[in-house]
């Protein structure tokens, strides 16, 4: 469906299973050679001569081209041009200049929403998590706004988008603030904290854009997990998803994993990431506490030194 994302997507979705999520991809002996050799001797050398962004460098010239001309239009205009955008979207997928109108479409709405404005570096930045990059920000370069453009463009495409932070009070707050602006564009934002019910989160799921944090994304995905079963086929799981659940299975509450953006990425991916998340529950056992009732009764009878010794 989102092939035109290549650097996204070059295998495609997981689609022989019933949940959207891409499939780990383990290289054989010999990439791990390969790669081994260029970590030790070329990389190295082309950390000192390389610039890192410069085929990102592109997309500010892209968005500057759209610039003045979206100042000029009405907010009944531009957002016409909004809907113009998301079907040259689907038909012709994300290449640079695209890419670039859709940018500066969203600094152009920053501007008149937030009174906010995306600088090159931003682009920058924006551009690189598009691409699937990890992208190093100082405290106060505006991470919360560059975040906006990779997630308003695959927004626009129809793909469902996770803005993962570290806590509920980050995931609220930038939800609030960046709301007006993805709001403009026609994208609606759902914000998951702990405490929600199920039926909240599966609302805040299905919105364009959700905010959350890693620990709650990640237990509603072993949730579902656990709902799908085992040998559930993604035929099966489109079949349901087409009707009404039944008793048996419960509806899932995320819609798969499409694309996502993960702040704050060396906490999470690090340093949250050294403890296992485990999905648990308690289990009813009638037959077991009757067993132990009758134990504790017969314990209580026994007579010390008598009947045991300690």
């Amino acid at each position: 469906m989102y092939r035109s994302l290549d650097w996204l997507d070059l295998e495609g979705l997981a689609e022989t299973g019933p949940y959207p999520e891409r499939a780990d991809r383990k290289p054989g002996w010999l990439d791990a050679a390969a790669d081994a050799v260029l970590r030790r001797t070329l990389r190295p050398l082309q950390s000192r001569v390389w610039d890192p962004a410069k085929r990102f460098r592109g997309i500010v010239s892209a968005a500057g081209v759209h610039g003045s001309a979206f100042r000029t239009l009405s907010d009944a205009r531009l957002r016409a041009h909004v809907e113009q955008l998301r079907g040259q979207l689907r038909r012709e997928g994300v290449h640079q200049a695209l890419a670039g109108e859709c940018f500066a479409l969203v600094r152009e709405v920053a501007e008149r929403r937030l009174g906010l404005s995306h600088f090159d570096e931003q682009l920058l930045g924006g551009y690189a998590l598009l691409r699937g990059n990890l992208v190093e920000m100082a405290t106060g370069e505006g991470k919360t706004l560059t975040a906006t453009l990779p997630a308003a463009t695959a927004g626009l495409l129809h793909m469902p988008v996770h803005i993962i932070t570290v806590n509920d009070y980050l995931a609220q707050r930038d939800a609030a603030e960046m709301g007006p602006l993805f709001e403009f564009l026609g994208l609606r934002v759902g914000v998951v904290v702990d405490g929600m019910e199920a039926a909240e989160r599966r609302q805040s799921y299905a919105a364009d854009i959700t905010y959350c944090t890693n620990k709650q994304v990640v237990f509603d995905y072993l949730r579902d997990q656990v709902a799908i079963g085992p040998r559930q086929s993604h035929l099966r799981r489109a079949l349901q998803q087409l009707g009404q659940a039944t008793p048996k299975q419960a509806p899932l509450i995320l819609r798969g994993l499409h694309f996502g953006i993960v702040d704050e990425a060396d906490s999470i991916l690090v340093d949250e990431a050294r403890t296992p998340l485990i999905l648990s529950r308690l289990k009813e056992d009638a037959a077991g506490d009757a067993l132990r009732l009758t134990a504790f009764a017969l314990a209580s009878r026994l007579t010390p030194r008598s009947d045991y010794v300690v």
